[in-house]
């Protein structure tokens, strides 16, 4: 009966909830004040919504941190394709019914799932739900879904005034908020089964903490080493060897780190740029050894990845 009760949620961990939920309206936090004009009411709307709902999911669902960002995940992807829509074809909408608009498909997302709640629970805890939850079918809901979202694209076309904008975009939401409802039980099922994979990436990923710090170490060793080169070079030079936003100048210290950084990432900006022949060989000397480190460092992780016992085997 309590492992039960720990299942269901009455029993979760007043600090855990409160991490997880502060989690998610981070996330979504940075994405509504990057997808909006201005952080106002409606800012603080999608935060609240997002607090609420979140909260309420995890109370009925309770699952790994590592689920609560897959639930974040999937809100901060509807605020963006949200704030598209609005943005392309329903500028003209007042910002109330933009801000009912947002509420309503989360709503009747955690309606349907309260409704359902039981038969996921069990759906969740059916034995060989791992091998029959990967369907396409769980993706069919995004059809209807996407047809309305598609015919958002006639509405600019069509001259309306304001309260019939608000009105029609409404319906919309409204209809998209119907279909959410009625195949909230598959989208749920989706969500746990996403975050026992995500809860499963980190573990390996933490497994393999020790060979990536000894990659990091070596990269960050490789960058000093040549940034101090260069320095060095600039300095024992009579003319500047580098040129800093196309003039010919001396390479600071943190200029040189950064250089040798983007040097070894072969990413190249632009904005340094070697001017002297010396200084070129020895950039594309550590571009060479760049590439051959993170061969031999993925190398490395993927053979710890299948053996982890290997290293201290071959010690003995």
């Amino acid at each position: 009966m309590a492992e039960t009760d720990r299942h269901i949620g009455i029993h979760l961990p007043h600090r855990a909830w409160w991490s997880a939920v502060g989690f998610s309206a981070l996330i979504i936090f940075m994405v509504a004040v990057g997808s909006t004009d201005k952080f106002g009411i409606l800012t603080i709307m999608i935060l609240a919504a997002v607090f609420s709902a979140a909260g309420t999911f995890l109370w009925m669902f309770p699952g790994s941190r590592f689920f609560v960002l897959a639930f974040a995940n999937s809100l901060a992807i509807y605020t963006i394709v949200y704030f598209f829509l609005v943005e392309a074809n329903f500028r003209n909408i007042r910002e109330w019914a933009s801000a009912v608009g947002y509420l309503v498909p989360i709503y009747t997302f955690l309606a349907g799932v309260w409704w359902r709640r039981e038969e996921i629970r069990d759906a969740s805890q059916a034995e060989g739900f791992r091998r029959t939850r990967f369907t396409g079918r769980v993706f069919l809901w995004l059809l209807p879904v996407g047809l309305i979202a598609g015919l958002t694209f006639l509405v600019p076309g069509v001259q309306l005034e304001t309260d019939g904008a608000d009105i029609l975009f409404l319906v919309l939401i409204g209809g998209i908020g119907l279909f959410v409802m009625l195949v909230s039980r598959q989208i749920c099922l989706f969500l746990i089964d996403t975050g026992v994979m995500f809860d499963h990436l980190f573990m390996q990923m933490a497994r393999l903490s020790r060979p990536a710090f000894a990659f990091f170490t070596l990269y960050s060793f490789s960058v000093i080493v040549f940034a101090m080169i260069y320095r060095i070079m600039d300095r024992i030079t009579v003319d500047p060897i580098f040129l800093i936003e196309g003039k010919p100048e001396l390479i600071s210290y943190t200029e040189s780190l950064y250089f040798s950084l983007i040097t070894m990432s072969t990413v190249g900006y632009g904005d340094i740029t070697p001017a002297g022949e010396g200084v070129r060989i020895v950039a594309a000397i550590q571009i060479m050894l760049g590439l051959i480190l993170v061969l031999f460092a993925f190398a490395e992780i993927m053979r710890y990845a299948r053996n982890p016992d290997v290293e201290g085997k071959t010690d003995t």
